[in-house]
């Protein structure tokens, strides 16, 4: 107990996929070596004492949103973070859809081009390869060196730089990648209908300019039927958002 708190129980949020019913992590890339099969909540309990539920950080992110961000009064939607790669999040009725085995929402493996990139997971053509912020420098860079300049190390914060700044090779880049954005999220909208969609990650810091020519766009990829309806909106917490996630899901047991 502390400043007249007690704790009542711990919310984790985390990488990698999560068995929320069992607070387990089901798999974890080698960017957390040996982190998969970590029984988490168990370790957690044994230590505090305290009830623990585990959910993976983009889960928690969009609960975040609900809660308290720009999902706030929403019950329907899609949350989407792009970065090294892109994690994914669906929210029906007010409650995270987890599929059957407790992964769910792995929105940066739907393939949208089967005969493309081979992809971290194993497969080809994975959304992320595409339309993450890592597929965005990616892309760049290799068409810099095709133009003969080398600039290993440059990041998706610079790329943006030299787009603003009306370089056409940047230019051309970041218009076939914003393509590549909506396709993804044109096809998320005829299958799931949520009528909200949420963006964080790094490119989000892009602001106005990027969600209005996102929505633009997106207008002119999905049927009409979708349009009136179908809106891509700024996330609001940024690094909090799994934070309040966590506690939203404790605090709510679910």
């Amino acid at each position: 107990m502390k400043a007249g708190y007690a704790l009542s129980g711990v919310g984790i949020s985390t990488a990698g996929q999560v068995d929320h019913d069992k607070g387990e992590i089901i798999f974890a890339t080698d960017n957390l070596p040996k982190y998969t099969g970590t029984k988490l909540a168990e370790l957690v309990r044994n230590m505090t004492g305290l009830e623990c539920r585990v959910e993976n950080d983009v889960n928690a992110a969009a609960l975040g949103e609900m809660w308290k961000g720009a999902a706030k009064g929403v019950k329907t939607f899609v949350c989407l973070t792009l970065g090294t790669g892109i994690g994914g999040a669906i929210v029906i009725d007010g409650k995270l859809l987890r599929g059957v085995g407790g992964s769910a929402g792995e929105l940066g493996h739907m393939i949208t081009n089967f005969e493309g990139e081979p992809c971290t997971c194993g497969m080809k053509g994975c959304f992320e390869r595409y339309s993450s912020t890592l597929a965005l420098v990616r892309s760049y860079v290799s068409r810099k060196r095709a133009a003969g300049e080398d600039i290993s190390g440059i990041n998706g914060e610079e790329v943006m730089e030299r787009v603003r700044a009306g370089e056409y090779i940047a230019n051309e880049v970041y218009n076939r990648f914003l393509d590549q954005v909506v396709a993804g999220i044109a096809s998320l909208t005829h299958i799931l209908d949520p009528g909200l969609f949420i963006i964080g990650g790094g490119l989000s810091n892009e602001g106005k300019p990027f969600f209005d020519e996102i929505n633009r766009r997106l207008q002119n990829a999905i049927m009409p039927s979708f349009a009136k309806h179908t809106r891509v909106v700024q996330a609001e917490l940024k690094n909090k958002a799994g934070l309040l996630g966590a506690c939203y899901s404790i605090m709510n047991g679910i």
